[in-house]
Order: structure tokens, then sequence, then C-alpha cells
């Protein structure tokens, strides 16, 4: 005989619990987020400092260090200036969760639950707050490069990864769907 169907027992369905994000998404290893970080800066570096220097900005910067003065204005939108530099070159890119290092390295930025990280996300609490926090005098500096070293945790995740709520993930680790 067949059991009475008990309308307020709870439902038997065969649910199965859903599986971590990081068996399906791969981590990128710290070596290849540095890799692509690197490629990043090289890139920033072949655009920014011509126009730094045919605006004669080291020689005023040169002139002030001579008058033991660190730190003016002009710094200040050089940074703002290289921010909407570096969001004008990746902007295709940053709309796929990418910069072009981390497009070159196959990396993407996706939320920790795996979504993925809209443009807006990514520039709004992974880029500006780094950005800003490095424009505070020598402790700036010093911040950027701690952020930077943390990739060697064992979660590979820095600061702005942590205030963001993002990962990076390695696309060449994907499964085939």
């Amino acid at each position: 005989m067949t059991d009475p169907i008990n309308p307020y027992a709870p439902p038997q369905s065969n649910i199965l619990p859903a599986g971590n994000p990081d068996e399906i998404q791969q981590l990128a290893s710290p070596w290849r987020r540095l890799g692509a970080s690197i490629l990043d800066s090289l890139i920033m570096i072949l655009i920014v400092m011509p126009i730094m220097y045919f605006s004669g900005y080291f020689t005023r910067i040169m002139e002030q260090a001579g008058k033991a003065s660190s730190w003016n204005m002009e710094q200040l939108l050089w940074a703002a200036m290289g921010f909407g530099i570096m969001l004008a070159i990746n902007w295709n890119h940053l709309g796929r969760g990418q910069t072009i290092g981390k497009g070159i390295m196959e990396l993407r930025i996706v939320r920790k639950n795996g979504t993925p990280a809209e443009r807006s996300h990514i520039i709004l609490k992974r880029i500006l707050p780094l950005q800003i926090i490095a424009q505070v005098p020598i402790l700036g500096g010093l911040f950027a490069v701690v952020d930077a070293l943390l990739i060697f945790r064992s979660r590979h995740n820095t600061i702005h990864d942590d205030i963001a709520d993002t990962k990076v993930i390695d696309l060449r680790q994907l499964p085939v769907v």
C-alpha cells in the first residue's frame, strides 16, 4: 500500500545544494594577476609619460622639489587625468569585467558570488577607492603596495577585491558548456 499524502508535510523534492562558485570559476593565480597589472601599468606609462613630458610637468616637479615642496594641486589634476585616460582606454574591456591586461592574460573580474561585475561596480567600488587612497602622500603609496601584495593570500584577493566584493577568475579554466 502507498502512504497517504500529508498536505502539511514539507516538500520531498530532490534539491541539489548550490555548488561553490570557485569550483566552477577557477580563481586567477597571483602570478597571472600580477602579469595583468604590469601590462596595464606599462600601457598607462606609454600613454601618460609622453604627455607629462611634453607638457613640462617633470620640469615643474623638479623645480618644486628644489623648493622643498612635496605636493601641489597639479599632482591631483594629473591623477584625475590618468584615471580618465585609464577609463577611456579600458572602457570596452570594463564592460566585460576586464582591463586590457586582464584580457591579454585571459582573466575576468566577477562578483564573489560568481555573477558578472558591472562596469559601474568595477569603476566605483574597485578602482576609484584605490585611486583616491593612493593620492594620500606617503601612506597612499604604501597602501597600494600592500594592496598589490595581498594577491598572495590563500584566496588571492586584494583589499580592493574585498571593498568591491569581487574576485578575479581565470577564463582558461572555465568548463565548456
